[in-house]
């Protein structure tokens, strides 16, 4: 199990290679919807998101070793980062539908890549080099290493925004909400965490809801594909997940694709779907988040090429 100093320890090993990211407060939210609503700024982290925060502990602590990812692209950028600056190789595998822009800063990290018809087909593959080659595999979520770096987000909120009463994150597959959970609700039993997901894929929400594992759900493209993962049922988040999560909401995709156009109007952030589902549940839920004062929502990412990023503003 994983415990609060854990998470402390992985922030100190992590510290000399990523960026203490910085929070603001959005004025327009302030105005249009009277909340105090504060933006981690995880999109202006090393490599673009804050997926190296888990790549480089995961390495740190095995740093003998050569690694196998299978991914839907995000996490394969953040661990390949991680595995350049510290001279260690990593095998990413990946669908061949897979954002260009990731292929390509992966490449650049010296990554190996291999390509696959979807995110199952590349897992199931890192299972047979771990078994044969003895490669770590390194799940983007299902992994204690990576729990612990996304843990270290809370570490810096609380030194930044002890008045946090709130947070919201968007849930791929519960990796740094549940890392978060762990050091947040230990300092503070009383605030509040939620995570969404989106309709097209809400398999950790529906997990939450009917407290059962979804077998059947019927799992659609999404533009956010840096979430709604189909989680195993043996996960380590899902435990923190269920003890740790006070509720989840789900937002559609025009809500996320809304939320996306108005945080480069609003903010001149640019960033992926993925990184505003927060953001559109609580523009879709403003009466529920009035009763708190200092919300938070964690902007995750900016890894999406510009042309895809035009694609979706203009469907």
């Amino acid at each position: 199990m994983i415990k609060p100093i854990d998470i402390l320890s992985a922030k100190e090993r992590i510290a000399p290679y990523i960026r203490q990211t910085p929070v603001e407060l959005s004025r327009p939210l302030q105005k249009e919807l009277g909340l105090d609503v504060h933006f981690k700024l995880e999109n202006l982290q090393v490599s673009g998101s804050f997926k190296p925060r888990g790549g480089f502990n995961k390495i740190l602590k095995h740093s003998s070793s050569e690694f196998v990812a299978p991914t839907a692209g995000g996490h394969g950028v953040g661990l390949s980062y991680a595995a350049s600056q510290l001279g260690a190789k990593v095998h990413i595998l990946m669908p061949k539908s897979a954002d260009s822009d990731r292929i390509k800063d992966i490449e650049a990290n010296g990554a190996t890549i291999q390509f696959f018809d979807n995110v199952p087909e590349a897992r199931a593959k890192a299972r047979e080099l771990e078994a044969a080659k003895n490669y770590v595999f390194v799940s983007a979520f299902n992994d204690t290493e990576m729990v612990e770096g996304g843990g270290t987000i809370a570490v810096e909120l609380l030194e930044q925004l002890p008045s946090m009463d709130c947070l919201v994150c968007g849930v791929g597959g519960g990796g740094y909400i549940a890392g978060m959970g762990i050091l947040l609700k230990a300092i503070n039993p009383n605030i509040k965490i939620y995570g969404v997901q989106q309709e097209n894929a809400p398999f950790l929400a529906e997990w939450y809801k009917h407290k059962t594992y979804p077998k059947q759900l019927n799992m659609k493209p999404s533009i956010a594909e840096g979430i709604g993962a189909e989680v195993e049922s043996d996960s380590i988040t899902w435990p923190y997940i269920e003890n740790l999560v006070d509720d989840f909401f789900v937002v559609s995709e025009d809500e996320i694709r809304e939320s996306l156009l108005w945080l480069l109007k609003e903010h001149k952030h640019y960033v992926e779907p993925s990184a505003v589902v927060g953001l559109a549940a609580i523009r879709k839920h403003v009466d529920l988040f009035k009763k708190f004062n200092s919300i938070c929502t964690i902007i995750t990412g900016r890894n999406m090429s510009f042309e895809k990023f035009q694609s979706i503003l203009t469907e």
